[in-house]
């Protein structure tokens, strides 16, 4: 687990997610909607949350933590 409390791969998932979801609006192609649909898919199945309780909860704090601007303080 990271500091944050999440495993290190689900918040390299998450970050991944940002990026795909940026690189998608920057560029509305079929080819990035697919990536950020494929990393969404990866991110929602991780078993993680199965261990999550309020799973609505940890994936607001997942995605606090992974954000570009809080990733080096993932408190913010």
């Amino acid at each position: 687990m990271s500091d944050s409390g999440f495993p290190s791969d689900l918040l390299e998932l998450q970050r991944r997610c940002h990026e795909a979801e940026a690189a998608w609006a920057a560029d509305p192609t079929e080819e990035n909607r697919f990536a950020f649909t494929r990393v969404g898919a990866e991110l929602y199945a991780h078993p993680f949350w199965a261990t999550a309780g309020n799973r609505h909860e940890a994936s607001m704090r997942l995605k606090r933590a992974a954000r570009p601007d809080t990733a080096q303080d993932p408190a913010a």
